[in-house]
């Protein structure tokens, strides 16, 4: 049967701490990831993109008035494949080049991408067969311990490979507040497991984060949760990991 086209694309829900997210609420949410908007005094900070099926730009610049740097977290199509969109963008420079010239392999489209993803269309005549996550070469590049000012609040880049090699994590200390893109998230489904570059550099990865003094997870799917839920997946994941 045909898939009717969607209204509205983008659920929005605003969070503690002047943060809103951005869902594509018409993508089975395991293969959409969450779209963060953080808002600060001087400008707004977009943590992710999205899949870049329709733009994040007409609901970003409806609630933001400022300038908006937007970055991605990983260089997946969920994460990244809305980030062209956006005229500042960055991401950790070991994903800069799959970003710059992604292809279905890097950025997962050819495992993830098919109607089956879908309970509604983006746009008329839409073909999930015909997607492809369009590059983006990034305007800044990050590394392990860069902040990111947004005048009244600072956000560190933590570097987390094992998911991807330039996978990041973004910690605002002041508010305990962690966004964690695809290394960390709570799925429901808990018997899924999910591939990572490479198992021993991931787990210290998780490792380093469970240490933080976290009070809000801002995960790249589903919902956000508090530092006891972060122990409890961290835990459960490298036990699955190291089985």
């Amino acid at each position: 049967m045909q898939k009717r086209v969607a209204e509205f694309w983008y659920g929005i829900e605003a969070c503690d701490h002047n943060i809103v997210r951005l869902r594509e609420t018409w993508i089975d949410p395991y293969l959409a990831g969450n779209i963060w908007l953080v808002r600060g005094s001087e400008r707004d900070l977009v943590v992710d993109a999205g899949t870049g099926f329709v733009s994040p730009r007409v609901v970003i610049d409806a609630i933001s008035n400022k300038p908006v740097l937007a970055v991605a977290c990983a260089c997946y199509y969920d994460h990244a494949g809305g980030l062209h969109y956006f005229a500042e963008r960055g991401c950790h420079r070991l994903d800069a080049d799959q970003i710059a010239h992604p292809t279905d392999e890097t950025s997962v489209v050819s495992t993830y991408v098919d109607e089956t993803m879908l309970t509604a269309l983006p746009y008329e005549g839409f073909e999930a067969a015909n997607y492809r996550m369009q590059g983006a070469p990034p305007t800044v590049c990050f590394d392990d311990g860069d902040i990111i000012d947004l005048g009244d609040r600072r956000l560190e880049v933590l570097h987390v490979p094992g998911v991807t090699v330039g996978s990041m994590a973004l910690w605002e200390a002041a508010t305990g507040s962690l966004f964690t893109c695809d290394t960390l998230y709570d799925d429901p489904v808990v018997e899924r497991d999910f591939a990572v570059s490479d198992p021993i550099t991931f787990a210290d990865s998780l490792n380093r984060l469970r240490r933080l003094p976290v009070n809000t997870v801002f995960a790249g799917h589903y919902q956000s949760f508090g530092q006891v839920r972060m122990l409890e997946l961290i835990d459960r994941i490298l036990r699955a990991k190291a089985g």
